[in-house]
């Protein structure tokens, strides 16, 4: 008969799982990493995998929404500053763009342009889900954007915009590698710009 595993050692298999997929995602790719390379690098059974993730698919997107994390860091960091609300925003996108290049895990995302297909493969509520709690998270700081003097009324434009920008380094082959720091700057600009007239 086998051991019934703790709440504690549930707990620890689900956190080596989601390090070790992200290890090598980084390494060989979402496409490239198999749920039998998963599984021997966390040391479980396959059937184990199975009771924590239906999919390789949903197990990336836990360690993607992890990573994602960073966003509420960058949020109360721009907050916490008193500056007028055009250096605002662009303090908000300078910081957002840093922590996505310093990010091994999105920058491997973005440049081996995996994003969308693995998206294509997961569950609508899932997709939907996220982007409801994306914009519930996002309100206080809409809001508070908004009482700086942002002039957009509707937070889903907003939100959107943000979204739209942090989208960017998924294209930055198609914009080209010399053309891509200047083309985000531009855009930051003319973005700050639009929203503070």
């Amino acid at each position: 008969m086998m051991a019934r595993i703790s709440t504690e050692q549930r707990k620890q298999i689900h956190e080596t799982l989601l390090t070790q997929s992200k290890e090598l995602f980084i390494q060989y790719g979402f496409s490239k990493t198999s749920i039998d390379d998963i599984v021997n690098a966390c040391g479980i059974a396959k059937g184990s995998f199975y009771s924590y993730y239906p999919s390789k698919e949903e197990l990336f997107y836990a360690v993607l929404r992890r990573e994602e994390e960073i966003k509420k860091k960058i949020i109360s960091e721009v907050m916490s500053e008193s500056l007028p609300p055009k250096e605002l925003l662009i303090r908000f996108f300078d910081i957002s763009f840093k922590a996505i290049e310093e990010n091994a895990f999105l920058q491997n995302l973005y440049q081996r342009g995996e994003y969308e297909k693995i998206v294509k493969r997961l569950p609508k509520e899932l997709i939907n889900d996220h982007a409801k709690e994306d914009l519930e998270s996002s309100l206080d700081f809409v809001e508070f954007l908004q009482e700086k003097g942002i002039t957009e009324e509707d937070p889903e434009v907003l939100i959107g915009l943000f979204r739209l920008m942090m989208l960017l380094p998924l294209h930055r082959e198609e914009i080209g590698e010399q053309a891509f720091g200047k083309t985000v700057k531009k855009m930051i600009e003319c973005l700050s710009n639009g929203l503070t007239r």
